[in-house]
């Protein structure tokens, strides 16, 4: 009788502690917003912001360029399980996987801003606009939504300001970059006195015109584009005798703060 009596006691424990769920009293724990994301420059910032409220599938690699991505049957399936797909409206896959999508539930949403987005500046306001989105899904945790926002926005002007002392008062050398590098680059500092493509579309005259530039102009750096080409202009900079080196245009290892200062350090280093 006494150990039935503290078995009871120990069932009305129970209840109590977790909110009277047993007695189906209990409100359920809300689930996250599934949030597909065309890249990891989109899939960053939903996780910087909605953090524990939601979860992300990426579709293209970061280190892989989101423009020449191949969809695969897996990638239409883990699509289909979303709630939210977000894009950047450039992606020229992105109709192809649409006409695949056979879940008339899931809110398809093509992001407005514009520019390179590893820009602090534009970072911030791609911020915004996905932030406005995520409390469109769920009113509920806006509060929570704006408050992750604003401080992620905040530790993008902390780094800003480290980046700007990296790189102020001292002389830059002239750069001719990949095209997805050139307004990073100049918004360092950097004169960028030309651009190039893709490797596998140049020609025997973009070779001369980039040689004859380099010459011309004093360039001191050739700056690749991991997505597009991480060696590109590694054989014209050996034969010019100057530096090279490859960057980042899209967020790795799902940070673009880590990414953002990684790029910066590494020409800090190499312009010293």
């Amino acid at each position: 009788m006494v150990n039935k009596f503290r078995f009871c006691r120990y069932l009305l424990i129970l209840v109590i502690s977790f909110g009277g769920i047993i007695g189906g009293c209990g409100k359920a724990r809300p689930a996250k917003i599934r949030v597909v994301a065309t890249t990891s420059l989109i899939s960053t910032i939903v996780d910087a912001v909605g953090k524990e409220k939601v979860s992300v599938f990426t579709i293209a690699p970061p280190d892989f360029c989101p423009g020449h991505f191949d969809i695969q049957p897996a990638t239409v399936l883990q699509v289909q399980e979303g709630q939210l797909l977000l894009n950047h409206g450039w992606e020229g896959w992105f109709e192809n996987l649409r006409s695949k999508i056979r879940n008339p539930d899931l809110h398809q949403v093509t992001l407005t801003t514009t520019g390179n987005w590893m820009i602090p500046d534009i970072q911030k306001k791609a911020t915004d606009e996905i932030t406005r989105i995520l409390v469109g899904v769920d009113p509920a945790d806006s509060i929570l939504f704006q408050k992750n926002a604003r401080f992620y926005k905040s530790q993008i002007d902390s780094l800003t300001v480290i980046i700007q002392q990296m790189f102020r008062n001292r002389e830059l050398p002239k750069v001719i970059c990949a095209e997805q590098q050139a307004p990073f680059i100049q918004w360092l500092g950097f004169p960028v006195v030309a651009t190039y493509g893709r490797p596998e579309d140049w020609t025997a005259q973009d070779l001369a015109r980039l040689a004859r530039v380099i010459v011309d102009s004093g360039v001191g750096l050739i700056i690749d584009n991991l997505q597009s080409g991480p060696d590109a202009g590694k054989e014209l900079a050996r034969a010019a005798g100057i530096r090279q080196i490859t960057l980042s245009n899209f967020p790795l290892a799902g940070s673009y703060l880590k990414t953002l200062m990684d790029n910066c350090q590494r020409l800090a280093e190499v312009i010293r």
